[in-house]
């Protein structure tokens, strides 16, 4: 009796095989060296923590990193060479999980890293908000991921190092003999929006100061055959001039030798082809919260001394329906189970629903609160904050760690800063302004606390609001200085009420004391308590 390896019908399976193979990589080469293909680059950005599939108290989630991982499968199925995969930033913030392996859980793997590496990303931009997490944070998560952590503006700001990127500025990633060179910048406003002792030791150009620069430098030094310009940078206006938070469009218009801009930050889902002098390029926002992943085709044809970029083809990919991939949701099962287990134990007690509607049309519960929580942790004279929630709200009955990602879903620190009475009444008429023009974001729609004042929606502008009087009878005076509580993206120049309203230069505001993220001061707040009751405070008012 023959053995298994002597069989014939063993030997004729080899050969079979053999011709299988040898017809697939004959056919992948002839496509390769001999035809078109095409190689597929997939983006994602702003995903905000929104890993997991679920909520921790059970609701479903439309669209997250599961749902991303099932569509990046599905791609490797379809098509012969492994996609490209680069996400723009913004990851470390968010969600419960962020915060529990951003501050609590500091000796596993960071859960962004993991996912990252389980997937298959070959580039991450750093985001501001991945900045906002401060130094232990994002050198803990570059020092322990094998993917490339991109910001190439983010300089030494002094030292023998100074000017020289604190990350790596690029990458090269190369698939069927194809380079392709994916450069990495980060916003320019960071120090703008948050304290300095996140991002001590840095410094941020503007990207568009220095993006024809890199790019030439790539091209002389790596001769790729496709160059990507991936950046935490929104979107933009302007084809013709920079703009110093929202650069993606002008850099598709006028940084030569970049044939895909990459970007993201302001949450605005897009995806198109833009024509220069030198071509196509292609421009791909896909908005926030794995809600899209955007998507870019590009065909190739074999040429002497490398390949030509024959087409490009971008698209956004809706997540929304899209199945969470089980294998995803079982390799991160463990994760998910340690997170819920913090993230829903209960801190205290809300006697009545805390409303977040209504918060555009005068004083609520939901800002009482917070601007109540800002004073009794500092002990400053007046509070000033803006809503960050609009929709939605908090049952009545026990109040989770999970409840405060709604009521304060970013992690600004406290600040206490000396303003005096003019530059306050300044500021408030300078953020009415907006607030009854609707003009610009919600969350710069600053109201006040500790003083009683009315706003005039008829009045001229710079004489809209009127204020009678410190809130504990006590006269207000403009030339007297008060102790102000703010966010640190206010006190750093966060909006540009300081500078437009108070005419105070955000380098020159006086900081009289910092204290850690509001959200876990509300947290705080609560436990101490026990119990609280929603309570809308009468100290300011609309009127015609």
């Amino acid at each position: 009796m023959r053995n298994r390896k002597g069989s014939p019908l063993l030997a004729v399976a080899i050969v079979a095989l053999c011709f299988a193979v040898g017809f697939l990589a004959g056919h992948l080469l002839y496509r390769i060296f001999g035809g078109n293909f095409t190689v597929t680059v997939l983006e994602t950005t702003d995903v905000h923590g929104n890993y997991f599939d679920s909520l921790y108290n059970g609701t479903a989630r439309k669209c997250s990193m599961a749902s991303i991982a099932s569509y990046m499968e599905k791609v490797r199925e379809e098509e012969e060479i492994e996609p490209v995969l680069i996400d723009c930033g913004d990851n470390l913030q968010g969600d419960n999980a962020a915060f529990y392996y951003n501050f609590v859980d500091t000796a596993d793997i960071h859960i962004v890293t993991d996912y990252m590496k389980y997937l298959g990303y070959d580039a991450v931009v750093v985001g501001n908000h991945d900045i906002e997490a401060g130094h232990s944070v994002y050198d803990r998560v570059c020092r322990n991921s094998e993917i490339p952590y991109l910001a190439a503006n983010a300089v030494y700001e002094s030292g023998p190092d100074a000017g020289k990127p604190y990350f790596r500025p690029y990458t090269v990633v190369e698939r069927g003999g194809i380079r392709i060179a994916v450069i990495g910048m980060t916003n320019a406003n960071i120090k703008s929006w948050l304290p300095q002792e996140k991002w001590d030791g840095l410094d941020f150009i503007r990207i568009s100061d220095i993006a024809q620069d890199i790019t030439d430098e790539v091209l002389e030094k790596e001769k790729p055959d496709f160059v990507i310009l991936a950046v935490h940078s929104g979107t933009g206006e302007s084809s013709d001039r920079p703009d110093n938070e929202n650069e993606a469009l002008y850099l598709a218009h006028n940084v030569r030798g970049v044939n895909l801009v990459l970007c993201g930050h302001d949450h605005v889902a897009t995806a198109y082809a833009v024509n220069t002098p030198d071509g196509e390029v292609g421009l791909i926002n896909a908005g926030k919260a794995a809600q899209n992943v955007g998507r870019c085709d590009i065909k190739f044809k074999k040429k002497k001394g490398g390949f030509k970029v024959r087409k490009i083809k971008c698209s956004l990919v809706p997540m929304d329906g899209i199945a969470p991939d089980e294998e995803f949701k079982d390799r991160f099962m463990p994760q998910f189970e340690e997170v819920k287990e913090f993230a829903c134990r209960k801190i205290g007690v809300i006697t009545g629903d805390l409303l977040f509607e209504g918060v555009l049309d005068g004083p609520t519960a939901y800002m009482t609160l917070v601007h109540t929580v800002q004073l009794a942790s500092t002990g400053a004279d007046i509070s000033i904050s803006a809503p960050l929630s609009t929709r939605g709200r908090i049952a009545a009955g026990p109040v989770t760690f999970q409840d405060l990602t709604k009521i304060y879903v970013y992690e600004n620190m406290l600040y206490v800063v000396r303003m005096t009475g003019r530059q306050i009444k300044d500021y408030l008429e300078y953020s009415y302004q907006n607030w009854i023009a609707s003009s610009g974001p919600s969350y710069n729609y600053d109201s006040a606390f500790g003083i009683d004042y009315e706003v005039s929606k008829s009045a001229q502008q710079g004489q809209r609001v009127k204020i009678k009087g410190m809130s504990n009878g006590e006269s207000f005076r403009e030339d007297k200085l008060y102790s102000v509580a703010m966010t640190s993206y206010r006190a750093s120049g966060g909006g540009g009420l300081l500078a437009e309203g108070a005419g105070i230069n955000p380098e020159d505001i006086v900081i009289v004391d910092k204290l850690k993220d509001i959200r876990s001061l509300i947290g705080d707040y609560i436990a101490a308590r026990k119990e609280i009751a929603p309570v809308i405070a009468d100290n300011w008012k609309f009127v015609d």
